[in-house]
């Protein structure tokens, strides 16, 4: 007579394969946001990179971590904050 064949519980768990699926990350969406103004488009993203230009020009070498823009479209003139620290004002609208 045969003997029956002893499974034990190690054995079953690595005969059973478990297949996994990573969730796919979700992109980003493009944003774009345009201030309008007295027949004026402006271009947020424009006044970001003229902010740090003028954060650069000011003879700033520090990398640019973070901005905060203040946008006053009646009189042309953004105010800003980099880095939490240094601030100024540029006229690019």
């Amino acid at each position: 007579m045969a003997a029956a064949k002893k499974t034990t519980k190690a054995t079953e768990e690595k005969t059973e394969v478990k297949k996994t699926t990573r969730a796919k990350k979700p992109k980003e969406p493009t944003v774009s946001v345009v201030l309008q103004f007295q027949g004026k488009d402006t271009d947020v993203n424009n006044l970001v990179e003229a902010v740090k230009a003028a954060y650069k020009a000011e003879g700033n070498e520090d990398a640019v971590e973070s901005v905060q823009l203040y946008v006053q479209p009646e009189n042309g003139v953004v105010y800003y904050v980099v880095n939490g620290k240094s601030e100024g004002k540029c006229l690019s609208l």
